[in-house]
């Protein structure tokens, strides 16, 4: 099911970049940073593995997120999916587990970042605005999820992940 989708992120990642600048010049965007502190874990394996991983898990693919990109990477790294979860379902969940999937630099790992958000279903205003949005809950639901789910992963300073994929702390 998330190979069929891919097409439509593609889609997705292409009507951001063309709408992000008309966008800006009116005070919105279709593309944020992703900061730092969103930084959760890194899988080693590639991100369409990853991919089927949070399909079963119960995420959906997000394609209506703004495209995420870290800018401390030269040149910026634009994010290659968006996922979400929402705990109570779409439409019963006031907030979602948001997930951005980067690609590490070996091509064979895959960056995941996390915040915990209001739902952009139940409360489109707030979420748009990035009101309430908390990187810790995020990352700390993301890595209880993923150790539920007997998934291992890897904490990897930026340094070390944008550079050279080398993990320092295994779970």
């Amino acid at each position: 099911m998330t190979h069929e989708l891919r097409f439509l992120e593609h889609l997705r990642q292409g009507v951001a970049s063309l709408l992000h600048l008309p966008l800006s010049a009116i005070g919105l965007y279709a593309e944020r940073e992703t900061p730092r502190d969103q930084y959760a874990l890194t899988l080693h394996e590639p991100y369409p593995l990853v991919e089927a991983r949070l399909h079963r898990a119960g995420f959906v693919r997000n394609l209506v997120s703004s495209l995420k990109f870290r800018d401390y990477v030269m040149p910026p790294e634009t994010s290659v999916a968006s996922w979400v979860c929402y705990p109570n379902g779409a439409l019963g969940s006031d907030y979602q587990l948001h997930l951005a999937l980067f690609v590490g630099p070996d091509r064979a790992t895959t960056d995941v970042y996390a915040h915990w958000e209001p739902s952009w279903i139940r409360h489109p205003i707030r979420h748009y605005r990035a009101r309430d949005v908390d990187a810790a809950a995020g990352v700390e639901r993301t890595r209880a999820l993923f150790e539920r789910e007997g998934i291992e992963y890897d904490v990897v300073p930026a340094d070390e992940r944008v550079a050279t994929g080398t993990a320092t702390a295994k779970n």
